[in-house]
């Protein structure tokens, strides 16, 4: 089983609801925008069912799976951001996670997500 942390434990974000995209043809696979799910659209080297899975988008090369195997949240574009104190909903940034993969945080706006914080000398 794959780790769902951005990073380890001690500042605790709130979970964010959002809406799940509904499977529109009722078949429960990967929706891949009405596109061959073995197909590659954007040229990126990953199928177009493998980004719908992943819910990446299978028409922009730059929107790819993640490698750790994050599946990207369905609201992510939707995140209002309300402050940072307890119980809001942070802004978003990008960090590295251990695989050197970028990752932004509202990637994950349908989890709860706790990340560490410390200082190195």
């Amino acid at each position: 089983m794959k780790p769902r942390s951005l990073l380890h434990l001690a500042v605790l974000l709130g979970t964010v609801a959002c809406a799940q995209k509904a499977d529109t043809d009722a078949d429960a696979d990967a929706e891949a925008g009405g596109l061959d799910p073995l197909g590659d659209e954007d040229g990126d080297g990953y199928s177009n069912g493998e980004e719908a899975d992943a819910n990446s988008d299978p028409l922009d090369a730059s929107d790819v799976p993640y490698i750790g195997g994050w599946r990207k949240g369905d609201c992510r574009d939707d995140v209002a951001p309300t402050g940072d104190g307890v119980g809001q909903v942070a802004g978003d940034f990008a960090l590295l996670d251990q695989f050197g993969e970028t990752v932004h945080l509202h990637d994950f706006c349908d989890r709860t997500v706790m990340l560490e914080f410390s200082g190195f000398t």
